[in-house]
């Protein structure tokens, strides 16, 4: 499934340096060989002991990502940042592991939900790739505690942040940056961000979501993903 034929030629061109969000030496990147050819830049050290246990942790998963990282037309390493941002490939997890949850801070209804909580027990963000219960019935009534299954679905995220970005007609130079700040913000806040003349990170976690994977996505190419 193709869906991002015009990746190869975006992935060409130069990054942005990318914010260290554990500090470490910049390193040069060696290309991912399951997905279009690239190169990410990271500032994370290669031996930070936290992220070597993540590499651990998405190890167990490699056939699923590198799966996904065919159906989104995605360097496998960046897939591989997006579980690490998101949960730690489940570590950060409660509790650890494929079925854990994430995301317990308290907020208004949003989404679907009317309630105050879910009703299910808390925890809005579900699995390894944090699938939001208030956004996506896939998180409430799916198999989301499934590594595969919960892979599979960031798939379709990602691929729909892709085709509603590339409607709106977003530069190719800006696109992997936008879906990646939309998995977090969502596409419509994101592409406020990009029209505004903002970063485009500018609504997501901290400001930094698609810079943070992508550098998480260059520490992951140094251990041969």
């Amino acid at each position: 499934m193709a869906f991002f034929s015009f990746f190869s030629r975006l992935f060409q061109k130069k990054r942005d340096e990318h914010a260290s969000s554990g500090g470490g030496i910049v390193v040069s990147a060696t290309p991912s060989t399951a997905g279009p050819q690239t190169r990410f830049e990271t500032q994370l050290n290669k031996n930070n002991r936290t992220l070597l246990d993540q590499l651990q942790q998405a190890e167990r998963y490699r056939s699923s990502i590198l799966e996904a990282a065919d159906m989104t037309n995605l360097p496998a390493a960046v897939i591989c940042g997006i579980g690490s941002r998101e949960s730690h490939w489940g570590l950060a997890l409660r509790p650890p592991g494929p079925e854990g949850r994430g995301d317990y801070a308290k907020r208004r209804p949003r989404g679907d939900r009317t309630g105050v909580e879910p009703n299910d027990g808390g925890g809005y963000g579900r699995g390894l790739m944090q699938i939001d219960y208030d956004w996506h019935e896939f998180a409430r009534t799916g198999n989301w505690q499934d590594p595969h299954a919960n892979i599979m679905y960031a798939c379709k995220i990602l691929n729909n942040a892709r085709l509603f970005f590339d409607r709106r007609n977003v530069p190719e130079d800006q696109m992997l940056r936008a879906i990646l700040a939309a998995y977090n913000s969502g596409a419509t806040a994101t592409y406020s961000c990009i029209s505004s003349g903002q970063s485009i990170d500018c609504r997501t976690t901290g400001r930094d979501y698609s810079k943070d994977v992508l550098n998480r996505a260059g520490w992951f190419q140094l251990h041969g993903w």
